[in-house]
């Protein structure tokens, strides 16, 4: 037998087989080496790793330094170690790898006691990962446990861990990690939990936010404090078994209550317009990718103060002309039977919603209409003088005739509601308001159908210091401040105007009010416009047809500048937008923005220049605090000359002493102004400037619906007034400045000419400009007005 073996091991097929073996393993071996040589050369080397910036939100300012609005996908505040409590590095460190600072990146014996548990498991339950690899697995990879993933991990901690300081290390995870409840990083966690900052953190509130990291959806104290509570004393437990506490702090700790904020600090996010503005304006024109997770500081012009009163104005007068116009309808209407759906109109998209028909579903509310104090009700019985409703299971109650008289149907011919039957059914939803001081009695409201825009700015500047968009940004995004482009009615005016006096007429330049038919166009159709109240004045000033808006004064006053110069004058003024050559521009037809008529506002208030170009940010820090971008007041662009601008800055405040500006009397401050109403009333438009202040609104139906009776005057003006009289306190009083190309005349108001008459009566001065134009167009311009 002996024999034999010896035989078999020393013949050559023994040999032949051993050296196969050995090939085919030093290949596999080989090979293996080979392909995790070049996956490693495929990962992030370690200088994209310290280059990586995590993502933490981007802070808005206003001009005082309060916050608009903080941003952001994660809420995290990173701060240095120097700032991080030392029981709260040990808590981590004791619990999650407590070889931290003996490995390099990868702790071998970790890993061979994973094996272990693994083993004895089944299963694969334990990774062995080291804080060091938990960072690049939470930066690089997913949470798939796959050996070739564990394998790219030991690598990175490894090259990681060579490259940066322990501390370093520690620092990057603890800003890093995810810790639940809305917070990445432990400043965050801090904030959210115990409302402080993490170095005020005690050493039972440290063991607490070290053991969220490992699932913070089962050990988050706001989830379930019992589990919270059992993985805190195991974080304080590892602390004691490592040395970083002793006994009595141990058995003291573990008695300690979890006491932690009822609610987080809510993100501020005011402003919805304007930060849309402003994070358009950093991708778009500064290209700055995701810029509101950069953790940038964006420095604004925007006043807060304006802001909040900008938008008051513009939602209370809202639901004001929503109310003039009459009842919209309801909200939707709710089945007999339980198992329908209801279909409700009027959510944040402004789409139907459908939803269960239960009371729970109901009491679903729009948040731009619950913080107004509206609630969901269903009309249960409707009478002639009051309708019952049912707000939930536990709360009823009436609405009465006598308190929603304004509640007729929309487009009705009556001036009143006389019955409820005939806008409401039973089981219509509706909206309603708690009347105050009288219990169970509730007021209807509507969730108005119409918009408004508000634009407020510096005119020396330039800077903006309010911008709102709509009713509500959770409403719509739709930005009407800066994105729409309506027809701009009579606002336009005042550039026909402008252009006019530039050329060498007068205030008193005198123009025949009577009807204009214009020839025939290409398809044969003339156009006859008519002024607003649909009657002609004769021989009219064109200080007059300003004041009073008169569409056959402007029309004329255009054919003899030419329609040209008309619109030449509208670019010099910032209008952008296209025009067409068509003397309808002159009276609005036009499509603007509201932004835009804003700063074309501005160059009254300017002697005649104005800002090149809005301006709304004022410096852009990154993270760290460096400076990427400061801007300073845009240069201004001379658009017409002093004497021009003095001479229309004295016609516009007669617009609102003597015209269709009568409503801005009510601010105590010198104000010029200006209404638009277009045809059918589908806009409507209020601009009007201080010495320092311009503040346009317009008005309207996004679907570009008829605004009812509803003018520029009494749409647009009381948003205007609202806001400007709230933010008044806050505006440094000043007067228009006067151009030295200026002289006031004495004119007899009975027929529009300068006169040497000592009489006090029917006297009037009005400014003249005695700047010699040279100019053959102005020549002929001026004879023909003589």
């Amino acid at each position: 037998m002996l024999k034999l073996l010896k035989s078999f091991f020393g013949s050559r097929i023994l040999r032949y087989t051993v050296l196969a073996v050995f090939l085919g393993v030093f290949a596999g071996v080989s090979l293996t080496g080979y392909h995790l040589y070049k996956l490693a050369h495929t990962l992030p080397s370690v200088e994209e790793i310290t280059r990586y910036r995590m993502s933490q939100p981007s802070m808005l300012y206003d001009e005082t330094g309060a916050v608009i609005a903080e941003l952001g996908n994660e809420r995290r505040y990173p701060i240095p170690i120097s700032k991080m409590p030392v029981y709260l590095q040990q808590a981590v460190i004791a619990t999650e790898d407590a070889r931290f600072y003996e490995h390099s990146g990868v702790d071998f014996l970790g890993i061979f006691r994973a094996m272990l548990t693994n083993v004895k498991s089944g299963r694969f339950a334990e990774g062995g990962s080291t804080l060091t690899q938990q960072l690049v697995k939470n930066i690089f990879f997913t949470k798939e446990k796959k050996l070739i993933r564990k394998y790219k991990e030991a690598v990175l901690a490894y090259r990681l861990d060579k490259y940066l300081t322990k501390d370093d290390i520690l620092e990057f995870y603890l800003n890093y990690v995810n810790f639940g409840r809305g917070g990445y990083g432990v400043q965050a966690a801090a904030v959210n939990y115990f409302g402080k900052n993490a170095a005020d953190l005690n050493l039972t509130e440290c063991a607490l936010l070290a053991g969220i990291p490992k699932a913070p959806g089962i050990y988050a104290p706001h989830l379930n404090l019992d589990r919270s509570q059992q993985r805190r004393n195991h974080v304080l437990l590892r602390m004691y078994e490592n040395g970083y506490i002793n006994e009595d702090e141990y058995l003291k700790s573990i008695e300690e209550p979890i006491v932690i904020t009822e609610t987080i600090p809510l993100r501020l996010r005011h402003a919805g317009y304007f930060l849309d503005f402003v994070l358009r304006y950093l991708s778009d024109e500064l290209e700055i990718s995701e810029p509101q997770n950069k953790g940038l500081k964006v420095y604004t012009t925007l006043n807060v103060t304006f802001q909040d009163k900008a938008e008051d104005a513009v939602r209370n007068n809202l639901l004001k002309t929503s109310k003039r116009q009459g009842y919209f309808g309801p909200a939707g209407k709710i089945s007999d039977s339980p198992d329908e759906e209801i279909v409700l109109a009027g959510n944040v998209d402004g789409d139907p919603v459908v939803i269960n028909n239960s009371p729970e579903s109901l009491l679903q509310i729009p948040p731009y209409l619950a913080v107004l104090g509206f609630k969901k009700a269903v009309a249960v019985k409707v009478d002639d003088q009051q309708v019952s409703i049912k707000i939930d299971n536990n709360t009823s109650g009436v609405l009465k005739l006598i308190d929603n008289r304004w509640a007729r149907a929309e487009n009705s011919n009556s001036g009143q509601l006389n019955s409820f039957k005939t806008i409401l059914e039973p089981n219509d939803v509706i909206y309603v308001l708690p009347k105050e001081k009288e219990q169970g009695v509730y007021l209807l409201e509507q969730d108005p159908p119409m918009d408004a825009g508000l634009v407020a700015i510096d005119s020396k500047t330039g800077a903006i210091k309010a911008m709102v968009g709509g009713f509500a940004f959770e409403k719509t995004m739709f930005n009407r401040a800066a994105q729409a482009k309506r027809q701009v009615g009579s606002s336009f005016k005042p550039i026909v105007y402008a252009t006019a006096i530039e050329y060498g007429m007068q205030p008193m330049t005198k123009i025949l009010d009577a009807p204009v038919i214009t020839s025939p166009n290409e398809r044969g159709k003339v156009w006859r416009p008519k002024n607003f109240e649909d009657k002609y004045y004769g021989e009219t000033t064109i200080k007059e047809g300003l004041t009073r808006s008169r569409n056959i004064i402007t029309i004329k006053i255009a054919e003899r500048l030419g329609i040209r110069r008309v619109l030449d004058m509208a670019q010099k003024f910032g209008i952008t937008s296209d025009l067409p050559a068509d003397l309808s521009i002159t009276i609005g037809s036009g499509s603007v923005s509201l932004l835009e008529m804003v700063y074309a506002y501005s160059v009254f208030p300017n002697m005649g220049t104005r800002p090149a170009n809005p301006y709304f940010v004022t410096k852009i820090e990154d993270s760290e605090g460096n400076i990427l971008y400061e801007m300073s007041p845009p240069a201004h662009v001379r658009v017409i000359r002093p004497d021009t601008a003095h001479i229309m800055t004295d016609i516009l405040i007669n617009v609102v002493e003597n015209g269709t500006g009568a409503r801005a009397k009510a601010i105590p401050r010198p104000i010029g102004a200006k209404t638009g109403t277009t045809n059918e009333n589908r806009d409507t438009w209020f601009i009007g400037f201080m010495p320092n202040f311009v503040v346009g609104v317009w008005m309207g139906f996004d679907e570009f619906r008829e605004l009812g009776s509803e003018t520029g005057s009494q749409a647009a003006a009381p948003v205007w007034v609202e806001f400007v009289n709230s933010v008044l306190p806050y505006i440094p009083r000043a007067v228009f400045p006067v151009a030295d190309g200026v002289i006031y005349r004495k004119v007899d108001l009975i027929n529009w000419e300068p006169t040497d008459k000592l009489e006090s009566e029917n006297i009037s001065f009005e400014p003249y400009s005695f700047t010699d134009i040279q100019d053959d167009f102005s020549d002929e311009l001026i004879s023909q007005a003589q």
